[in-house]
C-alpha cells in the first residue's frame, strides 16, 4: 500500500470514529437503528420520514439521521412504548453548553466533566456567536458562560439564552469580579455567578441541585 493511500485510509478512518463520537454525544439514531430497536423493517421507518411524522436531517453524504428527542416525541404522540435503549439514553443526558473563549481553561473544565460526570453531553464555543448557534441547535439544560467574550458579550449571550427557554440554567463566570459586572449579568437572567479560579465540583454541585429541584 502506497504512503497516500494509508494516509487517506487513516483520515477515514479518523473521521468515521470522530461522527460515531458525535453521535452517541448527540443521541443521534440513523433509520436501521431506530427500525431495529422498534422491530420494524427500515422501510416503515423511512417512510414515517418521508411523510412528515417523524423528523430527520440528512448528513453531508446525504444519509438520513434521527436526534433520540425527535423519536421519542414521535413515540409519544403515536402511543407507542419507547424501547428500552431509547429510555436509558433520553433518561440519563444532561445537555450541558461551556461558553470560554480561553482555550486553556476550556479544556481543563471540559476534562473534569467527562471524567466525573461522563452522562453529560459537554458541547463548548469559543465565542458569543458559535454560543447562540448551538443554544438554537442543541437546545442545552446548562450553559456555563464566560461573561468576557472575543465577540458578543456574555451580557447578551445570557439574554438571548433566556429569551430562547427560560429554564435554561445559566452559571456566569468571569475572571473580572465586581459588584457592577456581578449585578448586571444577574439582571440579564444568569441564575449563578462564579469567579475565577472556582472549583468545578462547586459548578457540578450547582448543576445537580438544580437539576434535583426540576425532576
Amino acid at each position: 500500500m502506497s504512503t497516500l493511500c494509508y494516509n487517506i485510509k487513516k483520515v477515514k478512518n479518523r473521521k468515521n470514529r470522530t461522527i460515531e463520537e458525535h453521535n452517541m454525544r448527540q443521541k443521534i439514531f440513523s433509520t436501521f437503528e431506530v427500525a431495529k430497536m422498534l422491530e420494524l423493517s427500515p422501510g416503515t421507518v423511512a417512510n414515517w420520514v418521508d411523510a412528515g411524522k417523524l423528523k430527520a436531517f440528512n448528513t453531508l453524504g446525504g444519509h438520513r439521521r434521527i436526534k433520540a428527542e425527535d423519536l421519542g416525541e414521535f413515540l409519544r404522540e403515536n402511543k407507542i412504548p419507547a424501547p428500552k435503549e431509547l429510555s436509558e439514553r433520553m433518561a440519563t443526558s444532561m445537555k450541558v453548553l461551556i461558553v470560554e473563549d480561553d482555550e486553556k481553561f476550556l479544556k481543563l473544565m471540559e476534562r473534569f466533566f467527562k471524567t466525573f460526570r461522563k452522562k453529560w453531553d459537554i458541547f463548548s464555543a469559543p465565542d458569543g456567536f458559535q454560543a447562540g448557534s448551538l443554544v438554537g441547535s442543541e437546545k442545552p439544560d446548562v450553559v456555563i458562560l464566560d461573561i468576557m467574550l472575543p465577540d458578543i458579550n456574555g451580557f447578551k449571550v445570557c439574554e438571548i439564552i433566556k429569551a430562547s427557554n427560560k429554564k435554561t440554567l445559566v452559571i456566569a463566570i468571569t475572571g473580572y469580579d465586581s459588584e457592577d459586572i456581578k449585578n448586571k449579568i444577574l439582571a440579564a437572567g444568569a441564575d449563578a455567578y462564579y469567579v475565577k479560579p472556582f472549583k468545578f465540583q462547586d459548578i457540578v454541585d450547582r448543576i445537580e441541585s438544580w437539576a434535583g429541584q426540576n425532576d
